[in-house]
């Protein structure tokens, strides 16, 4: 990655933290007891806003495959989030049309 990070949308040089969390392991990606005495794998949670597009975003990120090989949860399979998403959705679309 460059000194200064670019923002995935416009290519504007991200200079705006909004918030920094430090470094953190990925969700859901638990160690097997055998893996007991391995390193965890920490990333940046360095969260940034575009100046011009305002896009907020993290400037590194893992790939797909790293991150959902084996994940542990699914939201689809949340009927609470499956109706707070509908409930937002209906919400969104009655304020903006």
């Amino acid at each position: 990655m460059s000194s200064t990070p670019s923002c995935r949308f416009c290519n504007t040089a991200l200079e705006h933290v909004f918030v920094d969390l430090g470094m953190s392991p990925l969700a859901n990606a638990y160690l097997r007891p055998e893996q007991g005495d391995e390193m965890e794998s920490f990333y940046p949670l360095c969260v940034y806003v575009c100046k011009r597009c305002l896009l907020v975003q993290l400037p590194e990120f893992e790939a797909p495959e790293n991150i959902f090989g084996d994940y542990a949860y699914f939201s689809s399979y949340s009927e609470s989030w499956l109706k707070h998403a509908r409930d937002y959705t209906d919400y969104i679309i009655e304020r903006f049309g």
